[in-house]
């Protein structure tokens, strides 16, 4: 896959979720160094497969988001 588009609603608690992690990694670079190491990672376990790549991805995600207060 070349490329994967994720949309969301303006005003929606999805996109919220978004740009709290965003932000989080801005203020946090040894996140960004976690994040990016597991990305790449997952990309080449999983070149051909969306679902595995994102769930590969997801313990980071989800300390991420527990650090945030997403849980």
């Amino acid at each position: 896959m070349e490329h994967h588009l994720y949309l969301c609603p303006k005003d929606s608690r999805e996109l919220k979720r978004h740009l709290s992690f965003r932000d989080y990694l801005r203020k946090h670079p040894e996140a960004v160094k976690e994040y990016s190491e597991i990305k790449l990672e997952a990309a080449k376990l999983y070149p051909h497969d969306i679902d595995a790549y994102i769930n590969h991805k997801s313990r980071v995600i989800e300390k991420i988001y527990k650090e945030i207060g997403l849980e």
